[in-house]
């Protein structure tokens, strides 16, 4: 099991999501048909990531890729992006469709520091994303909607498909948009299609037995 580096800061860490938190910026989504999403699973000390990309007009997977990467964080609550941004990011930039939308199977605002994974890849790569998690990390479900306990704040939404699902902002996308695309991409599963694709994706890709990697720790293909 991978464990927090000997130069990792947390100080440094919280400095980075506060200041990439201020660079989040909320706006209409505009017309979306092609939804990419990405997923990451796990297997020992590796990190199998997958991105898809699907075309809500055709009703298919338009493309997708994968990236297998060594876990080099642990899992540590609000600070999943220094696990798991860069095999996602690796993931994405392979996927050889255009897209739309991002989304991304982890919080986006709804953060206790504004930068949940959705957003911290949203901003990172400029691309417009939407967080979409199965647990709430941070905040007080009022009907409907996910409040900040300290200022009152909106900062997502409840969205029932076959469980509650807790969708916020990542970037370049208004809460009411974010929802309602998760909304109308809901199936029977817990997960919209789009990141149940990804997921199922990621998941075939730990058939695959990485016999060396880089110097940035991806697996030769």
């Amino acid at each position: 099991m991978s464990s927090v580096p000997e130069s990792f800061r947390l100080e440094e860490a919280r400095a980075v999501q506060r200041r990439l938190a201020q660079r989040v910026v909320e706006r209409p989504l505009g017309e979306v048909d092609v939804v990419a999403a990405v997923d990451v699973a796990y297997e020992g000390d590796l990190a199998f990531s997958a991105a898809v990309a699907y075309s809500m007009r055709e009703g298919r997977v338009l493309a997708a890729a994968r990236s297998i990467n060594k876990a080099l964080f642990p899992y540590v609550p609000t600070l999943l992006s220094f696990r798991e941004l860069m095999p996602m990011v690796r993931a994405l930039l392979k996927l050889p469709a255009k897209y739309d939308v991002v989304m991304v199977d982890g919080q986006g605002k709804a953060h206790p520091y504004r930068l949940g994974i959705a957003s911290h890849l949203g901003v990172v790569l400029d691309v417009a994303s939407i967080g979409v998690a199965k647990s709430k990390l941070y905040g007080e479900v009022v009907g409907d909607k996910l409040i900040d306990p300290k200022d009152g704040e909106v900062i997502g939404a409840v969205v029932r498909c076959k469980k509650p699902l807790y969708v916020s902002v990542g970037h370049k996308a208004t809460l009411e948009d974010a929802a309602s695309l998760v909304k109308s991409l809901c199936t029977d599963s817990a997960m919209p299609l789009p990141i149940l694709l990804a997921h199922n994706e990621a998941n075939r890709a730990k058939r695959i037995k990485p016999k060396a990697f880089d110097k940035w720790g991806e697996a030769y293909e």
